[in-house]
């Protein structure tokens, strides 16, 4: 499994994603440094763990107080290939039996337990939380998704929309705003004269 950037195939875009590392106490901590200023925060969850939801509530939505002003949150329930209504979704590959390949074969699907009706109500406490009017930002029906990493499930869409989003809103900020940079070429260092100790 690869850990890093994500940059979607079709597009020549310069941006970055950092991905965080999945919800590891110690990592906890580094949590603002990469939300400094960001553009788009995507907050995933297990669709098969009721907690993972809860998680991001209580231990990352003070993280996005670092994230720009108008920064956008995406809520992504992930591990939707594991559930019932996954197989719908997705290739199902058939059941396991005795004359069946090992890898050919799924474990049962079992029911989802984080329906995306939960992540609607958490996208609109971060609204509420951030004193967003919803009137201002993305729909939360545009914003919550439910994907399967390991079949790559909704991914595309997930970055296709984030990045849709984000590109004209970064263009929008350069074209308002300086560059944060100082030009220091035209500095002139001062003449060197000798102290009066040593002279």
């Amino acid at each position: 499994k690869q850990r890093g950037h994500f940059l979607p195939r079709s597009r020549s875009t310069n941006l970055s994603v950092p991905l965080l590392p999945p919800g590891r106490e110690q990592f906890h901590g580094l949590g603002s440094m990469y939300c400094r200023g960001a553009a788009a925060i995507i907050l995933a969850y297990d669709v098969n763990h009721p907690q993972s939801l809860l998680e991001l509530e209580d231990r990352f939505l003070g993280l996005t107080d670092t994230a720009s002003k108008d920064c956008l949150f995406a809520i992504v329930g992930n591990k939707v290939d594991l559930t019932e209504e996954g197989a719908l979704a997705g290739q199902e590959k058939e059941e396991c039996s005795p004359d069946t390949d090992a890898g050919d074969c799924v474990s049962p699907r079992v029911p989802k337990q984080v329906q995306l009706e939960d992540a609607v109500a958490l996208y609109k406490k971060i609204l509420k939380y951030k004193m967003l009017d919803e009137q201002d930002v993305p729909a939360a029906e545009q914003m919550c998704f439910e994907t399967s990493a390991k079949t790559g499930y909704n991914v595309d869409l997930l970055f296709e929309t984030l990045f849709d989003l984000v590109v004209p809103m970064i263009l929008q900020q350069r074209a308002e705003n300086p560059p944060h940079t100082v030009d220091i070429s035209s500095h002139k260092p001062p003449k060197r004269t000798r102290s009066g100790c040593c002279a």
